[in-house]
Order: structure tokens, then sequence, then C-alpha cells
């Protein structure tokens, strides 16, 4: 938790406790030196203090190479109309406490849920012993030698958002099916 306030950071730390371990800082500067040593679920961030703002940390944070969840709690509404809100999620002041600690469960599942995606994928992508990718041109099944097509119920796709996603975007989506092969059709049409 990011924030200039020592009463407003012992009160929101006091709330979120009880649910998850909080780490107080009291500047930006502070919190991006622990987050060089540390990974965290979640950034909560106020939006004015001194020296660097919360929306330009949280900028910081969602460029580093760990997906971490990011919320900024303001109480000016002209920020979170703006464009810039888009990329962070936003509570504004005055919030309920429960809100706050609903928000921050939910945002730390997604961040583990992100990281498991992530830990999955990297599994998945061949990569030669100097760590290089070997292939990465598999996008379409129809493209592939018919010898080394999985057979059609094994076959999966997935997509792996490198950056936050859109806030418009809270459900999965299901995937479109696989156009069949031109094989598969004739087999189809007899």
């Amino acid at each position: 938790m990011v924030e200039d306030d020592e009463q407003m950071l012992s009160s929101i730390s006091a709330v979120l406790s009880t649910e998850v371990d909080v780490v107080e800082c009291t500047s930006a500067e502070h919190a991006l030196a622990l987050l060089e040593t540390r990974e965290f679920h979640l950034v909560c961030s106020d939006l004015i203090m001194p020296g660097m703002r919360g929306d330009e940390l949280l900028r910081k944070v969602s460029s580093m190479p760990v997906y971490t969840s990011c919320l900024l709690i303001t109480g000016a509404e002209e920020y979170a109309r703006s464009k810039e809100a888009a990329y962070h999620h936003v509570l504004l002041k005055p919030f309920h406490p429960d809100r706050l600690v609903a928000i921050v469960l939910q945002l730390t599942r997604l961040t583990e849920m992100k990281r498991s995606v992530h830990s999955m994928a990297d599994l998945l992508t061949p990569t030669d012993p100097g760590g290089e990718l070997v292939s990465c041109d598999w996008t379409e099944p129809a493209a592939l030698p018919e010898s080394s097509r999985a057979p059609r119920s094994t076959r999966f796709a997935a997509c792996v958002p490198c950056g936050p996603a859109p806030l418009e975007l809270q459900e999965l989506q299901p995937a479109s099916s696989v156009a069949p092969s031109p094989r598969a059709r004739r087999r189809r049409a007899r």
C-alpha cells in the first residue's frame, strides 16, 4: 500500500491486514525499491503524492517483467474519467472498507491466475538449450503437415495477454472453433 498520508495508510492497512499481508510505503520511490527486491500480487497507490504520482508508479509497475495487479485509490473524480484510468483499476474515495477488501482479494486472485497462465505458457513454449524460441509460427492448424496434427479432440488454443487486460474484458470469451481441414470436410460429406 502506497500512501503519503500516514493516518490513511494505517487505516487502510488495518482493514486489509485481516485478509492479506500488507507492506506499507509512504512514497512511490520506496515502493519501487521494494519491488526490485520482492514480488507482490498487488500494488495499491494513492494518486496525489509528493514526488512521483501514483499513476506514474503504476505505469512503471505495469511494465515490470513479473505481472502485478495495480489499484489506484483517489478522490480525484476527474482522473477516474480520463483515458489514463483505463490502464488501472480505480477506486474513488470515500469508499466502504468491505469494497476495498473485495477488490483487493479479486485482484490478488487475478494476479495468481495470470502468473499461472504465463508459467504454463513458458512450459509449453519450445526453446533450444540457449533459451531461444525454436518455433512460434503455430497459429493455423491447417498450415501444419497432416502427420503432425493432433487429433481434433486434443487440439486447443490459448491466448495469453502480455499486458494489462482492458477493463471491458472481464469475462473469458469462448474460442471460435477451428475450421475443419479439407480432408475432414470430405469425410463429413460422405
